[in-house]
């Protein structure tokens, strides 16, 4: 069965409380061998790392702040973010953070500040980055542009613009500067052409699956909760983008997921 890596799962999600561990296990069956848990708030950070301690073998975990809560930044903020990546190796990058100027209140002018900050502290701790980004390409590319003027010497991803919605050119100005792509649910959406293109044209070389479960479930389960178990839909719609057999989509994305969190 062909080996898949979800990069972004939320499985500390109140909505898998009941069942969990069949989770992992229909994970597992549907060839699911490694997930990263994201933990985007503080007070989620110690949930995801006890969900990655459980599972040693095929769970990491990152730890952010997400730009809804962009407010919360400060410098204490950072320390404690330091704290946790150095004490804990289940925890493989910095994430989520970045900006949302579709979904929270929040000022752009305090996500920029507290979104690149971020950026920096992960491009000097040598951290990847798990990057959100809504209605804001715009102002996401100068950011990562300044902060990373050029790609890594010693790896080929600074980190990855989780769940990627922006048009084509934004797919490969991200993918020039050294990110990943996300590839989740919506790449099976009938309506999202333009989103498949970008995924065309920036290739199999630099994207990764991810399902943000329980969010963005794929075509063949609106509605419902989504679960790790379908990064088998998505890869195979991307196996169609770029003609490749579902065997070789789920080798070459991978093998990106492994580079880009450092699992060997």
């Amino acid at each position: 069965m062909s080996l898949f890596v979800d990069t972004h799962a939320h499985l500390g999600d109140a909505q898998f409380d009941t069942d969990r561990d069949a989770v992992f296990s229909r994970a597992a069956a549907a060839g699911v061998g490694r997930i990263v848990e994201i933990a985007d708030h503080p007070d989620e950070w110690a949930r995801a790392l006890a969900i990655a301690r459980a599972h040693p073998e095929s769970v990491r975990c990152a730890l952010g702040l997400h730009p809804y809560y962009a407010d919360h930044f400060n410098e204490d903020f950072l320390e404690r973010l330091k704290a946790a990546l150095d004490t804990a190796p289940e925890a493989v990058a910095i994430g989520e953070i970045g900006l949302d100027y579709a979904k929270t209140n929040i000022p752009r002018e305090v996500q920029i500040q507290a979104f690149t900050s971020l950026a920096c502290a992960g491009r000097d701790w040598d951290v990847p980055l798990v990057i959100h980004c809504r209605d804001a390409y715009h102002d996401l590319i100068p950011i990562l542009t300044n902060a990373f003027p050029r790609k890594p010497a010693a790896r080929r991803f600074w980190g990855v613009v989780h769940c990627f919605t922006g048009a084509p050119q934004d797919a490969l100005a991200c993918a020039r500067l050294g990110f990943a792509l996300g590839a989740d649910g919506p790449i099976t959406y009938k309506k999202n052409d333009p989103l498949r293109e970008g995924f065309r044209q920036a290739g199999p070389e630099v994207t990764v699956l991810e399902t943000d479960c329980p969010y963005l479930p794929p075509q063949s389960s609106r509605g419902k909760r989504n679960e790790p178990a379908a990064i088998a839909e998505i890869a195979a719609k991307l196996a169609e983008v770029w003609g490749l057999t579902i065997e070789e989509t789920a080798r070459r994305t991978s093998a990106n997921a492994c580079d880009l969190y450092r699992w060997p």
